[in-house]
């Protein structure tokens, strides 16, 4: 699944990645308090439920699978929202497979802070409706509880979870020019058409 992450910045695909490549601002979306689409449950076996502190090491887990970083479990704890933090769990292992968290991330261009962060799911368990269900979840309750708008950043080449996004409302906030090519590239690859003037370019 995707990472919105407070990072808020994301290397570009240039051939051989790595120290050849340079550093971007992600792509940023924006939501305000519109009712949540609702979305189906995950599939049969696999529970949506709200965070334990047991959970880390599960969770931990499961973050390394999706992502080469330190796992952020105690810093979402800290930052999130009242029960803002869900997990999917698969019940005949008891492992953690999906996860999203609403948390208060201040930043200069979103100074309320309110926003979807770290979006995981296991590669194991794609496909079972997992992290729809937590990503619909946490943006419930951002829609519930932010004062304006929420935000997420996300990566150009994380589609399945872009299109998720869209489905449930988020909406591409085009804050630099050079965001506009990148999203019509997003819209592309998904099969949709794109219009600069149907989004935002301020929050």
């Amino acid at each position: 699944m995707s990472d919105p992450s407070p990072r808020g910045q994301t290397r570009s695909q240039t051939p051989g990645g790595g120290r050849g490549s340079a550093l971007r601002p992600q792509l940023e979306m924006i939501r305000r308090g519109d009712p949540v689409p609702a979305v189906p449950q995950p599939a049969a076996g696999y529970g949506l439920r709200k965070v334990q502190l047991e959970d880390r090491q599960s969770y931990s887990q499961t973050f390394r699978t999706a992502f080469d970083e330190p796992s952020p479990f105690a810093d979402l704890i800290r930052n999130m929202l009242p029960d803002g933090f869900f997990v999917v769990e698969h019940q005949p292992t008891g492992t953690v497979v999906a996860a999203s968290t609403a948390a208060k991330y201040p930043k200069a261009q979103h100074p309320d802070g309110h926003s979807l962060q770290w979006v995981v799911g296991h590669a194991d368990h794609l496909g079972t409706g997992s992290g729809r269900s937590t990503v619909a979840a946490a943006t419930q309750v951002l829609a519930d509880l932010a004062p304006r708008y929420s935000y997420l950043s996300t990566d150009d080449f994380r589609l399945p979870a872009i299109n998720i996004y869209l489905k449930l409302g988020w909406q591409p906030l085009l804050f630099q020019h050079e965001q506009i090519a990148r999203w019509a590239t997003v819209f592309e690859k998904l099969g949709m058409e794109f219009n600069e003037d149907d989004w935002q370019k301020t929050p």
